[in-house]
């Protein structure tokens, strides 16, 4: 008895040290310390199609803030979402070296992930900024110059947040994996070229830099500060792809040459997932993005043609009572339409439809039965299994209006008209909660990832029961709670009756 127990305590030893959970039965993919970061922040996960998960995460070197910070994006795959993960750093700006954090650092920030469900191809889309680039510093413009009809990557020796028309440079088109860097005013080529990674040669040799935090030598990159040419102060959306189940990635292509417009200064993506679906006949891959053009509005940029040119939805109408949409995510109804939740400026959940494969939306509207921190995102996912007959939908967000805390998972049933009656409220904790993302594990478990601390991403495996209910794989299901003073009880009815009133009379 002694050996064996023996035994069973030094297996016990033996994952935690390897950071797994013996109860639990699943591997933290973003523990702190993984690789070269202790902290992590906006998650985003994804089975694939031959059932093994991609996860993504913003590696944050030691803070929680955004961008402008040293941000790069990390991937964790695991052959069945449980453990086994292998990582690849694939968003890296090297201008900074790990470890070491300054708002004069490139960076990359916030990731969805999608996979065409025809071609396999996996789709990684992040928001990417050049050196001091962020949300509040970011400047209206594409970056983009119009050269015989043509959109070309602009340039200019100096300072980034310079006039944008004055700029007298441009990336030409890549040919073996290079291209020419060419004055503006007569289209001719200087002695700079640049590599599909946007690094900078002059007369074909590799062009140096100090590294920022370190005694290193890194190459010049169009996004860093110091280097001889850089790009313009924006927003950049930057997609990569993998056609072998996320071995290895394509170069970055950057999307806001096709989808971004020249009154935007920040447009982002929506993190987490993005959306397959079917469309008069074609596969369609739908990312959720948002613009703050006279405050948040989301929008959608899609593509037919596996990811080789995208297009941009229309935008969905705000109205005074929401205040803003942003980051959403898009689930599928039983008649084909679409719904999109997003993050708002209220106090519940908001969504709007679509019956036009995700081009245009309906106006949003709040969902008075998800009362919800609406300024944080959300997550939501289709469900296979059916439960009484009728389809499910799986949500989580911060469940407390006043702050990010206290996180829920909802369990809903599709009715008549679309009318969705969620049925389970799972409570995931008490206490700090913000970005969290689901996904549906091949075995029908549901894969978490959440943020129940600051600049820390969490995952738990979940079960979903016959009758909605749902648990920890290992049977725990601890039920959080939060009082609301009276204060918070009279401002949430008082607001659940202007709603309700809105919504009757058609404001909302």
């Amino acid at each position: 008895m002694k050996k064996t127990f023996a035994l069973l305590l030094a297996a016990v030893m033996l994952l935690s040290c390897l950071g797994l959970s013996a109860a639990a039965g699943y591997e933290q993919p973003f523990a702190p310390g993984t690789l070269s970061s202790d902290t992590y922040r906006i998650p985003a996960i994804y089975t694939l199609n031959d059932g093994s998960v991609i996860a993504a995460a913003d590696m944050r070197y030691g803070h929680g803030s955004d961008s402008p910070q040293n941000i790069d994006t990390l991937t964790a795959i695991s052959p069945d979402g449980y453990s086994g993960w292998d990582y690849t750093v694939i968003n890296r700006f090297d201008d900074y070296a790990d470890g070491v954090t300054d708002k004069t650092s490139a960076s990359f920030i916030d990731s969805a992930i999608a996979q065409s469900k025809t071609t396999g191809r996996i789709f990684l889309i992040t928001d990417m900024f050049p050196s001091g680039g962020g949300y509040p510093t970011t400047k209206t413009g594409t970056g983009y110059l119009t050269v015989d009809g043509k959109r070309y990557l602009g340039l200019t020796q100096g300072p980034n947040s310079a006039q944008f028309n004055n700029f007298p440079y441009y990336i030409g088109d890549f040919t073996d994996g290079f291209a020419p860097v060419l004055t503006r005013s007569d289209n001719t080529a200087t002695t700079y070229t640049v590599d599909e990674q946007y690094r900078l040669y002059q007369n074909g040799e590799a062009l140096m830099m100090a590294q920022n935090g370190s005694d290193e030598q890194v190459q010049q990159n169009v996004f860093y500060q110091g280097a001889d040419l850089s790009v313009y102060l924006t927003t950049y959306l930057v997609m990569k792809y993998s056609d072998d189940n996320g071995k290895t990635w394509s170069a970055p292509v950057i999307l806001s040459r096709q989808v971004k417009n020249d009154n935007e200064g920040f447009l982002g993506i929506g993190p987490g997932r993005g959306f397959v679906t079917e469309y008069q006949g074609k596969e369609r891959i739908i990312f959720c993005v948002y613009d703050n053009v006279g405050g948040e509005n989301v929008s959608t940029i899609y593509s037919d043609d596996n990811g080789l040119t995208w297009t941009r939805g229309s935008e969905t109408s705000v109205r005074s009572a929401l205040g803003k949409t942003s980051e959403a995510q898009i689930v599928s109804l039983p008649d084909g339409s679409l719904r999109m939740f997003a993050r708002n400026a209220h106090d519940f959940v908001a969504y709007a439809d679509s019956t036009d494969g995700g081009h245009s939306w309906s106006k949003f509207q709040a969902d008075l039965d998800l009362s919800a921190n609406g300024n944080c995102m959300v997550s939501f996912i289709n469900y296979s299994r059916k439960i009484d007959g009728k389809d499910v939908i799986i949500g989580s967000f911060c469940s407390n209006p006043y702050q990010r805390a206290n996180g829920v998972i909802k369990v809903g049933l599709v009715g008549q008209d679309n009318d969705i009656d969620w049925i389970t409220t799972y409570h995931v904790n008490q206490g700090f909660f913000a970005y969290s993302c689901l996904t549906e594990l091949s075995d029908s478990n549901i894969g978490y990832l959440y943020e129940d601390e600051p600049a820390k991403v969490s995952y738990m495996v979940l079960t979903i029961g016959e009758n909605g209910s749902v648990s920890e794989i290992n049977g725990n299901n601890i039920e959080f709670s939060y009082t609301p003073t009276a204060k918070e009880k009279f401002l949430g009815f008082f607001k659940s009756i202007i709603l309700t009133l809105q919504k009757l009379f058609g404001i909302i």
